[in-house]
């Protein structure tokens, strides 16, 4: 038992000990996730959010005035795009692009960090779509967190650098709960 508690804890301080060497802000809740291009990684980030305890509400459509009279502390918007997501919701590129523009200067105006997700791996970064999706969220973060399967090129680790951006950095979805957890601070 205690080889295994062991075990399990050199693995987490190996996978959240990716960081860049950006000063990591700690990020507040309530949280509320939408997501820059319809990919369904909001949801994901929602699900595994609440696993570990965080008070977080997902609105895939949110709009700068949605954040109006909130109590949202944190803004999560997730990178990567779905035509499929796209089109169900009745909107495109350039749509989302004002949108999450507009979420995040209002987010930012209202007090609200900002954390941008690229956590559904290669798949998100097949297009100029996906490229627009990041591009907007990474350049407005105050810190992103990614799976590893979505940095293979390094990317990430290259942009966050040298945009001084922090990020946190996860190998498989069942980690992706304790990056949540170190960004925002719970034991």
């Amino acid at each position: 038992m205690i080889k295994k508690a062991l075990f399990f804890t050199v693995i987490s301080l190996f996978v959240l000990s990716f960081i860049t060497s950006a000063a990591m802000p700690v990020f507040e809740q309530p949280v509320v996730v939408t997501t820059c291009g319809q990919s369904p990684g909001a949801l994901m980030v929602k699900m595994i959010s609440q696993q570990v305890g965080i008070d977080i509400t997902q609105n895939d459509l949110l709009t700068a005035e949605g954040l109006e009279g909130s109590d949202y502390k944190t803004l999560i918007v997730t990178m990567g795009t779905s035509g499929k997501g796209m089109g169900a919701a009745g909107t495109n590129m350039k749509e989302e692009a004002e949108r999450i523009n507009n979420l995040i200067t209002t987010a930012k105006e209202n007090g609200l960090q900002v954390l941008g997700a690229h956590i559904e791996g290669m798949s998100r970064r097949a297009d100029d779509n996906d490229a627009k999706s990041i591009e907007i969220v990474m350049h407005q973060s105050d810190a992103l967190i990614i799976k590893d399967a979505s940095n293979q090129d390094g990317f990430f680790t290259e942009k966050s650098e040298e945009l001084n951006i922090p990020a946190v950095f996860f190998d498989k979805n069942n980690e992706m709960g304790e990056a949540i957890k170190k960004l925002f601070d719970i034991q």
